[in-house]
């Protein structure tokens, strides 16, 4: 194993209290479930999360959760709105320091957290040492090269090694709850729909931790649409009615895509629904397409069938996890410079995003085709 120990004079042995640090999207979030299910069976009693501002819901039903920190990365510009974050900022702090965790892992590849852990008198801090900035770590992994070759999954996994665990559990969880469940029914009513409907869900945006450039992680609005038409014609025993979801930013994209589907089952919900009610329209849908991002994830955890693009990612590090018949990840061979997303920096710049706009309809229909795809991944959800 490639695990280099710091510091090896701190022992880990029983933790019952322990704080994740987890600051990034929902995507990546979802992605340390199968860790979190590692540790509480594992015997620690404690779990809890310090988290981006975003992520929070997805873990409010989790079983296995206890308290949960919010880290409001936000921009401010206000000298009075940074002075209130100080403070929050600070009261954290005390609360960290106050709980006497045993143990931390930063899942983060930066110092900043690492160091809220070292204040806080965290005895063990377990990480990713990315280019030297585990020098407050306790317990370093060799991480000089990013996320490669395997799931950001198999990452996580490997840190609970240094608590002598050895996972089992690699599904990713998310639990819907009955309030969720209850308002997904009255949305659906209220479209003149039933939880019986045979749904189709899209999400044409994604990636909005990538703010201006989730450009680069978005097939074309046109090509969603000849998509969806084309399966509409030829397997249209899967789905009738349409349900755009997606994030309030992304309201312009759903709209594009209504007009150009111009039928009356298709209904735009970006910026209509919570994280968790999307969560629960998606567990009810018989299929999900969309772009590289959270809520294919979603998609996964709740055993929704899933069909997603990936451009400058790589399917084999950010895609569905684990793999199944039900999630097929697709993604142009060319062009060279793909998948450009490589230790935590892209091509900004990139203007053509041939790696999207090269994958064409037709060629994602034939790839479904030849996979017998929509065949398998029915006849799996509906057994």
């Amino acid at each position: 194993m490639s695990l280099f120990w710091s510091r090896q004079s701190v022992p880990v042995g029983p933790v019952e209290r322990i704080l994740i640090i987890h600051p990034f999207g929902l995507g990546d979030a979802l992605f340390m479930t199968p860790l979190i299910r590692a540790l509480k069976e594992g015997g620690v009693k404690q779990i809890d999360l310090l988290l981006g501002s975003r992520t929070r819901e997805l873990f409010r039903h989790n079983p296995y959760v206890g308290r949960i920190y919010e880290w409001d990365k936000t921009p401010l510009a206000a000298f009075s709105e940074k002075w209130n974050r100080f403070w929050k900022l600070a009261g954290i702090s005390f609360e960290l320091l106050k709980n006497r965790y045993q143990a931390a892992i930063d899942l983060s590849p930066r110092a900043q957290y690492a160091f809220y852990a070292w204040i806080a008198r965290i005895p063990v801090r377990i990480g990713f040492n990315f280019k030297q900035r585990g020098f407050l770590l306790t317990h370093r992994l060799a991480f000089e090269h990013g996320y490669s070759e395997k799931s950001v999954v198999e990452y996580y996994l490997d840190l609970a090694r240094f608590l002598n665990l050895e996972p089992t559990h690699k599904q990713l969880e998310f639990f819907i709850g009955e309030e969720d469940d209850r308002e997904c029914r009255v949305i659906l009513e209220n479209l003149g729909l039933s939880k019986e409907d045979p749904i189709l869900a899209v999400v044409p945006g994604g990636g909005e931790s990538w703010g201006l450039d989730a450009r680069l992680k978005r097939w074309p609005i046109a090509y969603f649409g000849e998509l969806i038409q084309a399966i509409g014609k030829q397997y249209a025993f899967l789905f009738k009615p349409v349900l755009i979801l997606g994030g309030t930013g992304e309201r312009e994209l759903g709209e594009e895509l209504r007009k150009r589907l111009n039928q009356p089952f298709v209904y735009n919900l970006c910026g209509k629904t919570s994280i968790r009610v999307a969560a629960a329209l998606i567990q009810n849908a018989q299929l999900l397409i969309g772009n590289d991002g959270g809520l294919i994830h979603v998609a996964h955890a709740v055993d929704t069938p899933v069909i997603a693009f990936y451009g400058p990612t790589d399917p084999a590090v950010y895609g569905p996890y684990p793999a199944k018949s039900s999630a097929l990840a697709i993604a142009k061979s060319g062009p060279v410079c793909r998948p450009c997303y490589q230790r935590f920096k892209y091509q900004a710049a990139c203007q053509g995003v041939e790696c999207l706009t090269q994958l064409t309809p037709n060629q994602v229909l034939e790839h479904i085709r030849k996979s017998q795809f929509l065949e398998q991944a029915t006849a799996t959800t509906s057994s």
